[in-house]
């Protein structure tokens, strides 16, 4: 194989990890359940610590249902930025910042739950590059915490809600 070859080959093997990354993301806001599942590997290291959240190795499936409940919210944008993919033979790590703005309305008013953080993802190539941790690190709330709190709350008891019978 020459050195050019090598290169383009290692730049793809990098744009695929950063694409399942990406993906990460849009299935989250596109409520996409199955196509969110299939990112994964069986089991998921997750550290949403940062968020008071899951800090655990869990099946990709409960991982995948705890998720759900952004079905509570109106609308969810996480917006990637600063991608950067480092390959090291059959692992991946993709780093990258995440602005995310989750948004529910709750009688005459949205109540918006803004984040600005880091997202590390752990992959491994299993006839794909599947995500097989993530962890989640807040640098900043732009609309503050207590708003953030606030619309997570909203947003789970409309999804309990919808979700119970």
């Amino acid at each position: 194989m020459s050195q050019g070859s090598a290169a383009v080959d290692a730049l793809l093997d990098r744009e695929a990890a950063a694409a399942a990354v990406t993906h990460y993301a849009t299935a989250l806001d596109a409520r996409d359940w199955h196509a969110y599942r299939a990112l994964f590997t069986d089991e998921i290291a997750i550290d949403y610590g940062s968020i008071g959240s899951l800090v655990a190795t869990v099946a990709a499936d409960e991982w995948t249902n705890r998720c759900r409940a952004l079905e509570g919210f109106d609308a969810t944008a996480h917006q990637l930025h600063n991608i950067i993919a480092t390959i090291e033979g059959d692992r991946a790590t993709v780093t990258s910042i995440v602005d995310a703005v989750h948004v529910v309305g709750v009688e005459d008013r949205a109540l918006l739950g803004d984040l600005i953080g880091r997202y590390t993802h752990r992959l491994v190539r299993q006839g794909g590059w599947r995500i097989a941790g993530v962890t989640l690190t807040v640098v900043a709330y732009p609309a503050g915490k207590e708003a953030f709190e606030a619309a997570f709350a909203a947003a789970r008891a409309i999804f309990a809600e919808g979700n119970s019978a």
